[in-house]
Formats: C-alpha cells, structure tokens, sequence
C-alpha cells in the first residue's frame, strides 16, 4: 500500500473534486464524479492489486450524493478508510472494513447535506449576493462598469470562501476519519450560520434605505413598511431567500414609483 496524502496528492484530488456533479444522474446523483475523483488515491492505495482496484473503482459508483462543497470531507474519510482497508493483514478484516467503509460514507453524505445546505446555500450565498446588491445600489448613479464590479464582487468573495474550503476540508476528512460527526460538534457551525444570514439580512435593508433616500415622502412609508414585514417574516423563520426577495423587491418598487 503507497497511498499518501501529501501535497501533491492532495492537489490531484482537489481539482478533481470540482468536477463531482460533472456527471450527475438520476439513478447514481454524484457517484461517477466521485469516482473519477478517488482515483488517483485507489490506484495508489491498491497498486499492483488489479482485482483490488477494479472493486475499489465500483463501490465508489454506488449511489452517493452531498452538498457539493461539504463532499471535500467525505472524500478526504474515504481515503483515510480505503488507505486503511488496503493495509490490512487479512482478506476478512479487509471486508468487514470495507463494508463499515460504505456504511460510514453514506451516513456522513446525508449527515453534512443538510449543514451544507444552511451554511453555503441558505448563508453564505444570500450574503455575498446582499453585498452585491448592496454595491450596486451604492454605485447605481455611477457608470455601469462600477455597477458590475459590484456584482462581480459576489462571484470572486463566494468562490474564494467556497475554495477555500473545500481544499481544507479535505485535509480534515482525512485527518478526521470516522470521527467526523464527533470533530463538527466542536465547530460553532449553527451560530456561524445565524451570523450570516443577519449580515445579509442588514445588507439588504441597509440597500433599501439607500434607494428611499432619493423617493418622494409618500413613496418612502412603503419602503419602511416592506422592511419591516422582511424583519416580521425573519421573526417567524421563513426562508432567507424570500426575505431578501421581499425587502428588495418591495423597496425597489416603492422607489422607482417615486422616479416615475
């Protein structure tokens, strides 16, 4: 067994990872993805073990499927627990491992589907999507190229965050093993969540007041009024998204039918 993860493994693995939805299906989800992305490991792990690799390349076809950004550390335990089927000194404790291998990697996929799901979908995306609206908002009676460099801030803050990320998660996965779930306890991770979603929320409004300063007396009352129905509708923990689309919505209209 020579599987490693050194730097240059895990740079291979990385780039791969990003191509883990390339082949999403219906049947599978993101099984072929992950496939193509363990194997460089599986081929290190099992070499000169033909049959080994063959079944190694098949189980990581079975059905799989997370939160795309969450997957790093799923696939960083993967390779722990592969690394550590192969180096076992007998063909029974290497099934049993396996087998406890697939058990854990599908518990952990449908365990971190739902944290990633709040952190990046239902966080950090309305966040840097808020700054951007924010910026634009700011910069609405400049020339457009500074609008647009307002809107490609989401892009560049988002994915820096979301690289970032993924390439330490998958150091964590395989430094974690199987005590994933135990190792994310530690990990402020609901409070992170709540901060973000806040931040958003204040960017948002903070853009609608921006654009009710330039809005007739009588216009600005429905303004207000949509701002506070966003922060009654947070109260009562409805869906981030639509409490961005109200205080942006309603706050926009309120203001364009001042211009008008």
């Amino acid at each position: 067994m020579s599987g490693s993860m050194n730097s240059a493994m895990q740079r291979r693995l990385f780039w791969r990872s990003l191509l883990l939805q390339s082949c999403w299906n219906f049947e599978r989800m993101q099984s072929l993805g992950l496939a193509f992305c363990l194997e460089p490991w599986l081929a290190a792990c099992w070499a000169g073990q033909d049959e080994a690799v063959c079944a190694a390349r098949l189980r990581h076809q079975e059905y799989f499927n997370t939160q795309p950004y969450m997957a790093s550390l799923v696939i960083g335990m993967v390779c722990a627990l592969e690394e550590e089927a192969a180096a076992a000194p007998d063909g029974e404790l290497c099934d049993r491992l396996v087998k406890r291998l697939r058990t854990l990697k599908t518990a952990a996929a449908s365990a971190l589907a739902g944290v990633g799901d709040a952190l990046f979908w239902g966080a950090l995306r309305p966040l840097c999507v808020g700054s951007a609206v924010a910026g634009v908002l700011v910069l609405w009676d400049r020339p457009l190229w500074a609008a647009l460099w307002a809107a490609g801030a989401y892009l560049v803050v988002h994915n820096a965050l979301a690289l970032v990320l993924r390439w330490r998660f998958l150091r964590l996965g395989y430094e974690w093993r199987d005590q994933i779930a135990v190792c994310l306890k530690g990990w402020p991770v609901q409070g992170v969540i709540r901060a973000l979603r806040w931040a958003g929320l204040a960017l948002v409004l903070a853009g609608a007041a921006l654009l009710l300063r330039a809005t007739p007396p009588q216009q600005r009352l429905v303004g207000v009024l949509a701002m506070a129905a966003a922060l009654l509708l947070r109260r009562a923990r409805v869906s981030s998204y639509r409490i961005y689309a109200i205080g942006i919505l309603f706050g926009g209209a309120a203001s364009w039918a001042g211009w008008l």
